[in-house]
């Protein structure tokens, strides 16, 4: 399920792709005020053009390898977890634009070619009220809106897939700079015709629009 709340310091996704992915799993995208209650597994900084300092965070990561459904011993299946953050402080950071992307790198020492796909669904909230005045609600769109899957040759290689990409801007006030994480909860992967462990690696990254890239690699995890 995903839900996004727009945060004070954040004007937050204007736009999300989807991008390892396909199924029925669900990804909760929730725009957030930091992370301070969270463990932090992995942050990077840079400086940007206009001397802004831009740190992106990886925190509560977590994937978990499940049996594959389809029960075939070179398939590989799990579920991904965690929260990207982002913060911008600096002479510009309440004007600060820019993208902010979480992905997966998921690696592999052998294929028969088979594919690596990744998957989530994005079910929207709605609020309707009649003519009487009795208010009304429900959800749609339960099925997966958007998806990615890469054809992999026989061999070894590393597929990079973005889970959720957005814009990002600074809001001018009392709020200083710009800052928001995303949570992923249980996007859902696979990866077939496989010989060997599968690596998935988590990143988030943040580049300027003067150009400049913040990116943090978390730890990658091994499946059989």
């Amino acid at each position: 399920m995903t839900e996004i709340q727009k945060s004070r310091r954040s004007r937050g996704l204007k736009s999300m792709s989807a991008a390892v992915v396909a199924g029925a799993s669900v990804v909760g995208l929730v725009l957030g005020t930091g992370t301070a209650s969270a463990a932090v597994d992995s942050s990077n900084s840079v400086v940007d053009a206009n001397g802004n300092l831009i740190t992106v965070t990886l925190s509560d990561t977590f994937v978990n390898s499940v049996p594959p459904l389809d029960g075939n011993p070179l398939t590989r299946e799990w579920f991904a977890n965690g929260v990207a953050g982002w913060e911008v402080t600096g002479p510009d950071a309440d004007d600060f634009e820019g993208t902010v992307a979480v992905g997966y790198q998921v690696g592999y020492p052998a294929s028969l070619g088979g594919k690596i796909t990744f998957s989530y669904q994005t079910p929207q909230a709605y609020i309707e009220i009649g003519s009487d005045g009795a208010v009304s609600g429900g959800v749609d769109d339960l099925l997966p809106r958007a998806g990615f899957e890469a054809e992999i040759a026989p061999g070894p290689g590393i597929v990079d897939a973005t889970a959720a990409s957005g814009e990002i801007q600074g809001t001018s006030g009392d709020a200083a700079g710009a800052s928001g994480t995303i949570q992923i909860a249980n996007a859902h992967g696979t990866a077939t015709g496989i010989l060997g462990n599968v690596r998935v690696r988590p990143y988030v990254s943040v580049t300027s629009s003067t150009g400049d890239v913040a990116v943090t690699y978390g730890v990658p995890w091994v499946f059989n």
